[in-house]
């Protein structure tokens, strides 16, 4: 039985609400043999297809809709899954696809890609997970050319749940970032440390801004800015402390010439 014939079929059964209704069973000249079960509901229909291997242990369940399908694998040793396949289409027009793998230790992958009906990339989603834990989850939109536009990556400790690292990037263009911010906690989820970069059109860093942050009150305690050559070498630094009061203790700068030799330097208080 082919699926468009299960589809067909599908179409023209009209079951009572909330009844299964098997629709029989082959039997393949290598030993597979494949069930074909309706999950009938007169507002959704979905055709549910069980296959099986010759020890008849389960190796792939197979559900479609009119507006979706998925693809779930199992592991015919353990019986545990190691891969699920979905895709579905979004009330806007996009279609989302869905791509997880399970690991050994209880870990897995989550790749999701959304695309506009012209195929064009709209949003790419990552995700690493231990447990019911997410550690790592990165999300990039894309503009209507497919080019990305901006990323945003989390990376979580692994036994609290919090936030450890935060990244933003800003693209000009594939490959090529316009600005980078980042962000760093401690394990109690208080901002430790914030780093932004400036990059010029040559993808060179161009002004690098570092501040950081008394984790008990978030107050500054410390802010460097580094000035770039257009071939990105360095040729400032300018680094300002502060009083518990916020207000600036000492300011000292350096000028660097295109060695990277001291040519010059200034104290502030």
């Amino acid at each position: 039985m082919t699926s468009e014939k299960g589809e067909d079929r599908l179409i023209e059964v009209e079951p009572t609400p909330g009844q299964d209704l098997d629709l029989g069973t082959r039997v393949d000249g290598n030993g597979i043999t494949t069930y074909h079960v309706i999950c009938s509901d007169r507002r959704v229909g979905v055709f549910l297809e069980k296959i099986y291997d010759k020890d008849h242990k389960l190796i792939r369940l197979q559900k479609r809709s009119r507006d979706s399908r998925s693809e779930t694998f199992f592991d015919t040793t353990t019986g545990a899954i190691t891969h699920i396949f979905e895709t579905a289409s979004l009330p806007d027009g996009d279609t989302l696809t869905k791509n997880t793998v399970y690991f050994e230790d209880d870990k897995s992958s989550e790749d999701i890609i959304v695309i506009s009906p012209n195929g064009e990339l709209v949003r790419r989603v990552e995700r690493e997970v231990i447990g019911i834990r997410t550690v790592f989850q990165g999300q990039t939109e894309y503009n209507s050319d497919g080019t990305p536009a901006t990323t945003v990556n989390h990376r979580m400790d692994s036994h609290t749940g919090n936030v450890v690292h935060r990244e933003q990037i800003q693209w000009q263009s594939e490959q090529q970032r316009s600005l980078t911010e980042e962000f760093f906690f401690d394990n109690s989820g208080n901002l430790t440390k914030y780093n932004k970069v400036l990059f010029n059109a040559n993808c060179n860093p161009l002004i690098e801004e570092l501040q950081t942050f008394d984790p008990d009150n978030h107050a500054v305690l410390k802010r460097e800015i580094k000035g770039y050559s257009s071939t990105g070498r360095q040729n400032c630094i300018d680094t300002l402390t502060y009083r518990p009061d916020g207000k600036i203790a000492e300011r000292h700068s350096t000028f660097f010439d295109d060695q990277g030799n001291t040519i010059g330097s200034r104290d502030c208080v």
